[in-house]
């Protein structure tokens, strides 16, 4: 049993022994040149390929097939995203188009109620409230009313009163 643990625990010649602390080297020194450690400066020849590097598939590392259902799956939850995606992005230029139409209609009302106050004023600015006063007291005999000419009702909460009869005098 104990065998099994040394075995283990046994370093092979390949593997790299790591250095903690102060004592480790420094990776991104570069040698000095004309020492014996310097790389060699490799010129490429025009007619030799490119390395090509190929991918190896990792010892112990493997990879279950798609069943028809997960895959049917799969595809059903990505339609259905896409299917959101573009009602969400109908849903907002909706939401823009009706935004610029109540804008339109916005100013539109406020043009509206600019030429109505302007008409409004135009209009009023044409009545002369002491010639209608002279012109009902002179010419036309007009008087204010007497106290006994004046006849109080009680409002039953009708915006309108009918008369069946005539009011006396």
């Amino acid at each position: 049993m104990q065998s099994v643990k040394t075995d283990k625990r046994r370093t092979s010649k390949r593997q790299a022994v790591y250095v903690e602390g102060s004592a480790a080297r420094n990776l991104y020194a570069l040698p000095e040149e004309g020492s014996p450690k310097s790389p060699q400066k490799h010129k490429k020849k025009a007619n030799q390929p490119a390395k090509k590097t190929s991918v190896r598939p990792r010892k112990g590392v493997t990879t279950l097939p798609l069943s028809g259902a997960s895959v049917l799956v799969l595809t059903v939850a990505a339609v259905f995203t896409l299917v959101m995606c573009v009602q969400y992005v109908q849903l907002q230029s909706e939401i823009t188009y009706r935004l610029k139409v109540i804008n339109r209609l916005e100013t539109e009302l406020d043009e509206l109620v600019r030429q109505n106050n302007e008409t409004d004023n135009r209009i009023n600015s044409f009545i002369d409230l002491d010639y209608i006063y002279r012109v009902a007291t002179q010419e036309l005999g007009m008087r204010y009313a007497n106290k006994n000419q004046i006849y109080k009702y009680n409002n039953s909460g009708a915006e309108y009163i009918r008369q069946y009869k005539e009011i006396p005098e």
